[in-house]
């Protein structure tokens, strides 16, 4: 295992309370800047642009267009089932099979895209799959943690490479930003993420972090989660750019994926509902040479693409998941001689 616990001592129930600091608080602070920038910034589009011009967009959009939206989508989906193969290896959990950590992918992945909050929602769903299958919970909070490291090391990977070879990004806001900075930054970013691969094929010392002791994955590792997390990058953003291709005015595909980076993580930030609201001013505010009405009825199909369908089929299979370990449950105890206790129903 690369977890281990770092006190010896039970941890109590005063222990395990969470408490407030000035990290949550700053934390709640930004969200509601975010919050109030995106009701501003959603108010100047609503009045250049009106809810008939975005139906008609929709209703205008290729049908092929959607079925191969729809088809990267489901490929992104599959990726993401790589970031719980990666966390779960890393941390010895070698026995595990594709379908357990496809079912925890799948729905802790549609609950967070869709609720936001993804360490309580995701958090959660990993935590009733993963125990079921032998997973201890110190574990599941680090399988956690390394889903969301694969994300970032996809993230600034991508944003590095898309700010160098394409560096327009910063066009709508020039008067602000100096000339050649968008290259500059993604040069930091991507010196980044290689300073960090050598770090993790050098320094093989495990470490604290909160009450548990902690191996970071080797280079070699880290080099798969950069993998995993540009692939899963490139086919979710890829989804949109494909509704986009009507669209007057939106940008390389490249330069888009940086975009649409920045509105993941701004959404992220502002722990709205998948970002509702933030990600679409963002995606608009940094195309302003695009159509607003084209981009919005894009956006809306991307989202009953990669949200609301499959935040539906998540729920079924949490339902049906959660409905066959109730029964399997009640079996047991119905088998178990009065007063014994019940046994785990299963064993990595």
């Amino acid at each position: 295992m690369s977890v281990q616990q770092a006190e010896t001592g039970p941890a109590t129930a005063e222990d395990q309370r969470p408490r407030a600091n000035w990290k949550s608080w700053a934390g709640a602070a930004l969200g509601l800047v975010v919050l109030a920038l995106a009701a501003w910034g959603l108010k100047k589009i609503s009045g250049q642009v009106t809810l008939a011009d975005v139906m008609a967009e929709i209703e205008a959009t290729p049908a092929h267009l959607i079925a191969l939206a729809a088809f990267s989508t489901f490929l992104s989906y599959v990726v993401l089932v790589g970031y719980d193969w990666f966390a779960t290896r890393h941390l010895g959990y070698t026995r595990i099979g594709w379908p357990t950590l496809a079912a925890a992918s799948f729905s802790s992945f549609t609950m967070s895209h869709t609720l936001g909050v993804t360490i309580l929602t995701g958090g959660t769903v990993r935590y009733r799959i993963y125990t079921r299958a032998g997973v201890k919970p110190a574990d599941i909070a680090m399988i956690i943690l390394l889903c969301g490291w694969t994300f970032w090391l996809g993230i600034i990977f991508v944003a590095g490479i898309g700010l160098i070879v394409s560096p327009g990004l910063a066009e709508p806001i020039r008067e602000w930003v100096p000339q050649g900075l968008e290259e500059w930054t993604g040069a930091l970013l991507l010196g980044g993420v290689l300073a960090y691969t050598l770090l993790a094929t050098v320094w093989r010392r495990s470490f604290k972090l909160l009450r548990y002791r902690f191996t970071i994955p080797d280079g070699k590792q880290t080099l798969q989660q950069i993998a995993i997390g540009t692939l899963d990058l490139a086919l979710a953003g890829g989804a949109l750019y494909i509704l986009l291709l009507p669209v007057a005015g939106v940008p390389d595909l490249l330069t888009f994926l940086v975009i649409y980076a920045v509105a993941m993580v701004t959404g992220a930030l502002a722990h709205a509902p998948g970002g509702l609201g933030v990600f679409e001013l963002v995606i608009v505010g940094l195309m302003p040479d695009a159509d607003k009405a084209g981009v919005l009825a894009a956006v809306a199909l991307f989202r009953i693409l990669y949200t609301f369908v499959p935040f539906l089929l998540g729920a079924g299979l949490l339902a049906v998941m959660e409905a066959r370990a109730f029964r399997a449950a009640r079996a047991t105890a119905a088998d178990l001689p009065d007063g014994a206790p019940a046994l785990p129903a299963n064993k990595h």
